[in-house]
């Protein structure tokens, strides 16, 4: 029996490596001798890095700026001249404390550092992670870091944070790194929201990163003034195409910035780990996240995950924190993983366990 165990990370209960390791456990504890695929998966945000083991095996480290400023450690990855960066290694919501919080006074400028440490390492392929950011900058720290200025209407030099945006009247590229003209750069987006508009990544996701409303509307504010002064700078991009909101509208500063493509995290992630090959002759896949609901049809890693084993009819199974009863095509079937009447601390600290029983549980039902 060969069982792949692809599992997203569980919020404040484990990494995507540690419920994979959890899964492979339940299943080998019914089914010792089975081939266990321990493959944990990410979307392009917080855990990214981890997902790509295989495919980018060498680790670099670096010191960058975390969203507030602060010199932090980070970590990028490495295959001959290609480069992985996750940009919540720099700017992740999980650096700040809650009190930290807030989209108005961050920045993505450690991004900037970390694709500065990608050219300098020789890449001329980059893949850059993006989700989990606790930043509303549209990307303009990232692209200062890399040598843009951006100027007021009075001339002023203007350091971008989320609520600075609005300031901004003039763009100068003059000083990009002249490297950026000769790499590739994609990036792996975990939304596909645009940045400006209803649906974009001021009025979905601010409030996720401790803004409050009367804040989302001023940071759209700033992203329309950022996209107006890049358009005045001969800079594509309008805001409204699909991913540029990503990791609060870093996607439309790669896209602006560094012509990069913007792709499924999801998708990417998965194709990049050959995951079509690996469920040539699988015979179950196992996977998880903390909450299986109406959203997760919504592009999100386990509707992605639906379409391969749909397509190559292989059994999919979600054992999630909370499972609601929603029918997925390519889905077989889903599990609450938490005990009944447990309080949600106390499922969190049972998680593991909770996914190694339930995982041993359906091994016996296949071997049926």
């Amino acid at each position: 029996m060969r069982v792949i165990c692809a599992p997203d990370k569980f919020k404040q209960c484990c990494t995507a490596g540690e419920a994979a390791k959890a899964l492979a456990r339940g299943v080998l504890s019914v089914s010792p001798d089975a081939e266990v695929i321990e493959l944990p998966i990410a979307d392009g945000g917080e855990g990214t890095l981890d997902a790509l083991r295989e495919a980018f095996p060498e680790r670099r480290g670096v010191k960058v700026q975390d969203a507030l400023g602060r010199e932090v450690d980070a970590e990028f990855a490495v295959k001959g001249e290609r480069a992985l960066l996750e940009s919540a290694q720099a700017c992740g919501l999980w650096r700040l404390t809650e009190p930290e919080r807030n989209p108005a006074t961050t920045h993505t400028g450690g991004v900037g550092q970390l694709i500065l440490a990608a050219l300098d390492a020789g890449a001329n392929e980059i893949f850059v992670g993006l989700g989990g950011s606790a930043t509303s900058d549209g990307g303009a720290g990232m692209a200062r870091a890399l040598g843009a200025r951006f100027f007021d209407a009075d001339g002023a030099e203007i350091e971008p944070t989320g609520e600075t945006l609005l300031g901004i009247r003039r763009v100068d590229t003059t000083g990009l790194d002249a490297r950026l003209k000769h790499v590739k750069i994609t990036a792996l987006c975990d939304v596909l929201a645009p940045m400006l508009g209803e649906h974009g990544a001021s009025r979905q996701f601010v409030v996720q990163k401790g803004g409050t409303t009367r804040t989302m509307h001023k940071l759209e504010e700033g992203l329309a003034m950022l996209q107006l002064a890049c358009a005045g700078a001969g800079l594509r991009g309008n805001g409204l195409e699909p991913a540029t909101g990503a990791a609060g509208g870093l996607g439309f500063g790669l896209y602006a910035f560094c012509n990069a493509e913007l792709l499924h995290g999801a998708h990417e992630v998965l194709h990049l780990n050959d995951f079509e090959q690996l469920l040539a002759g699988a015979d179950l896949v196992l996977t998880g996240e903390g909450s299986y609901d109406s959203q997760t049809a919504n592009g999100k890693l386990i509707s992605v995950l639906a379409e391969y084993c749909g397509q190559a009819g292989v059994p999919l199974v979600v054992l999630a924190g909370s499972a609601d009863d929603v029918p997925i095509p390519g889905v077989t079937a889903a599990f609450n993983i938490s005990t009944h009447g447990d309080r949600k601390q106390d499922s969190l600290n049972a998680g593991l366990a909770n996914l190694q029983r339930h995982a041993a549980y359906v091994t016996r039902l296949l071997r049926r």
